[in-house]
C-alpha cells in the first residue's frame, strides 16, 4: 500500500513537471506584449452626415376637407388629395403650383325649403371643389432637420356641381397655411404635415383641409 502511495505520488510529480516545461515553451513563442487581436470598437457617438437638398420638387398629399357655414354649419369630412411642383427659391422660401380636390357633403349653401323662387333645387346638398393654386412658403422656425412654415396663395376653383343657382362653374379662391415639415435622412424625401384654410370667391365657401406630404426634392 505505501509502495502504491509513493508510485502515485512521483506520477504526479512527473506529470506537473512535464506541464510547468510546456507552459514555460508556450510562453517564450509568444512575444512579450503581444495580446489577442479584438474586433475595433464602434463608436457609436459618430454623427450621420445628413444634407438638405433643395430645388426642383415634386408633392403628393391625402388628407381630409370639410366646409364650414352654409345651412349646416359643417359638412362632413371627405376626402382631399393633390399633388404640387415647386421650387425652392433659397433656404427658407418656396413657390409651388398644385393641384388639389376635395369634396364636401350634407351642407349646402341653403335648403332648398328655405328658399323662394323657381331655382331653389339649384342648392346642392353635395358638390365638388377642385383647386389649381400658385402659393409660397416661408420658415416661420427652422433647425437642422426640420421647419415651421407658414403659406399664402390663391387661384381659380371648380366647384361641381354648382353650390348656388346661377353660379359659374369656375370661381377664385384664397387661401392661407400652417405647415410642419421634417426632412429624413433618405437624402431626396421630406415628410410634411399641413392645415390649410380656403375660402372661395365671390360664392363664399369657407373650407378647411387637413393634410400628410411626401415631398421628392431632385
Amino acid at each position: 500500500m505505501t509502495r502504491r502511495l509513493a508510485k502515485l505520488i512521483s506520477g504526479g510529480l512527473v506529470l506537473g513537471l512535464a506541464l510547468g516545461a510546456w507552459a514555460q515553451e508556450e510562453k517564450k513563442a509568444t512575444p512579450a506584449g503581444q495580446q489577442q487581436a479584438q474586433p475595433a470598437a464602434i463608436d457609436e457617438s459618430e454623427e450621420v452626415i445628413f444634407e438638405r437638398l433643395t430645388g426642383w420638387y415634386v408633392e403628393g398629399r391625402g388628407g381630409m376637407l370639410f366646409t364650414v357655414g352654409g345651412a349646416r354649419g359643417y359638412s362632413n369630412a371627405q376626402p382631399f388629395y393633390g399633388f404640387e411642383f415647386g421650387y425652392d427659391v433659397s433656404e427658407r422660401l418656396s413657390i409651388q403650383l398644385g393641384y388639389a380636390s376635395g369634396y364636401q357633403a350634407a351642407n349646402p349653401l341653403m335648403y332648398p325649403e328655405d328658399c323662394t323662387g323657381s331655382d331653389c333645387s339649384a342648392y346642392h346638398l353635395d358638390f365638388g371643389l377642385t383647386f389649381f393654386n400658385v402659393s409660397a412658403d416661408y420658415d416661420i422656425l427652422h433647425g437642422r432637420r426640420w421647419a415651421f412654415e407658414g403659406r399664402l396663395g390663391g387661384g381659380v376653383v371648380i366647384i361641381d356641381p354648382s353650390a348656388k343657382p346661377g353660379q359659374s362653374p369656375v370661381d377664385g379662391d384664397v387661401f392661407g397655411g400652417l405647415r410642419f415639415e421634417y426632412y429624413t435622412l433618405l437624402r431626396h424625401f421630406t415628410v410634411a404635415l399641413e392645415y390649410d384654410f380656403f375660402y372661395t370667391v365671390p360664392t363664399g365657401i369657407p373650407a378647411m383641409a387637413g393634410s400628410l406630404s411626401l415631398l421628392y426634392n431632385f
